[in-house]
């Protein structure tokens, strides 16, 4: 019970020093490219979304969060302008063949997306390259038509992406506006009485592009090509997606101070489960400890370096045995340990020169960080084993001819 109070103080100081120092530190801008209306971060379309209706003298803009097929079902009587600005678009058949019915009706649809989809895009043959950042430095788009053409061109910061359209039905296509390299970033095609308008980045309309006199001016230049009377949809599902399909817990998982809450929360109740399975669990059998005899104690510690598969540690130890060796048996200072000195250990031990160059090779080996594996460390315990061998053989015949 003590243990289990100690537990819980860890776990809430653990828990206020957290909030404390989120509440203190301050909130870091976020970066993620959401193109929501409801954002205000950069990368969101706040900004965009209120003034739209200052753009078209009051025209009422709608917002809705449902396929293209249940939207234009609902309001494709209504609104004559379709506006949708998320990062890819994400249509099936049936939204593709009401959504054609709708342009080819007299309607308007303007549509900037890093990626227009399969269907979209192969029935209208585009192809989107490069929707990466432009670098370090800004960079320039300008309208074809003279009128919304700037001498100077409309300039966007680095964090602005810059795809463009590097493929296209040219005989079908009007090019609005290109990049600084002169490539398509902006295309209308009529289809049926009404007009499809495509942009290659939905960057250009994020509050942070606005927030430049260029960008502002760039935008809303494109999008007064629209002409609505009646009314604007305004596309929520391709950039926040369906708000019935969502679980509950994206919004712990999406938001940066409740998901750490949910993490902590989550691992407090893992520790304490696993405080419970070791409360309860069963009594260890007590084991009768091994013989402290030579072989057994012997056994004991291979079987230990044998389930370590330590290898390096296991051919340490016998390269700082073999050391300590010829210091005790040949009275030499193994400070620096190379080529001269194993010619010198070899006129003094009478071990052939070569098994002292190996021996060598695998310290060399051990000190610059290499893998040892089982083969190389049996063939270099075999190069001590020789030279203790050979130590024995020269040491046996010294004694006998002496005596």
């Amino acid at each position: 019970m003590k243990d289990l109070k100690v537990y819980i103080i860890v776990a809430l100081l653990a828990l206020g020093a957290f909030l404390y120092l989120q509440y203190r530190k301050p909130a870091p801008v976020n970066w993620t490219q959401t193109y929501a209306r409801t954002d205000k971060i950069p990368y969101g379309t706040h900004i965009l979304y209120h003034e739209f209706s200052t753009l078209f003298d009051g025209v009422a803009i709608r917002p809705y969060r449902k396929r293209m097929y249940n939207t234009l079902e609902e309001l494709g009587s209504e609104a004559d302008a379709y506006v949708a600005i998320a990062p890819e678009l994400d249509i099936d058949e049936t939204d593709y063949q009401k959504l054609l019915a709708y342009v080819k009706s007299g309607n308007d649809l303007f549509i900037a997306a890093h990626t227009f989809g399969s269907l979209l895009g192969d029935s209208l043959k585009l192809r989107i390259q490069g929707h990466l950042s432009w670098g370090d430095s800004v960079s320039t788009a300008n309208f074809a038509n003279p009128k919304l053409h700037s001498e100077t061109g409309y300039r966007f910061d680095k964090r602005i992406t810059g795809g463009h359209f590097s493929g296209f039905d040219t005989s079908r296509t009007t090019v609005l506006a290109t990049n600084g390299n002169g490539e398509a970033i902006f295309l209308r095609y009529p289809i049926g009485d009404g007009r499809l308008y495509a942009m290659a980045s939905p960057d250009y309309f994020t509050n942070y592009a606005l927030l430049s006199p260029d960008g502002a001016a760039f935008a809303s230049k494109a999008l007064s090509y629209l002409n609505p009377q009646q009314e604007v949809i305004w596309d929520d599902f391709q950039a926040m997606g369906d708000r019935i399909q969502q679980s509950p817990m994206h919004v712990f998982l999406t938001d940066e101070h409740l998901r750490p809450a949910y993490l902590i929360a989550l691992f407090s109740l893992v520790a304490f489960v696993g405080y419970g399975i070791k409360r309860r669990q069963r009594a260890i059998p007590v084991l009768e400890p091994l013989k402290n005899t030579s072989i057994e104690f012997a056994q004991v510690v291979s079987s230990v370096y044998f389930q370590r598969r330590d290898n390096r540690d296991i051919l340490a130890k016998q390269y700082r045995y073999f050391l300590e060796h010829v210091r005790t048996a040949y009275r030499l200072n193994t400070q620096e340990v190379d080529e001269n000195f194993m010619q010198y250990l070899s006129q003094r031990s009478g071990v052939d020169v070569s098994v002292l160059l190996d021996i060598l090779g695998g310290m060399n080996d051990l000190q610059r960080g290499g893998a040892i594996d089982d083969r190389a460390l049996v063939s270099y315990h075999r190069h001590l084993e020789l030279f203790y061998q050979q130590t024995l053989w020269k040491n046996n015949t010294s004694n006998n001819a002496l005596t």
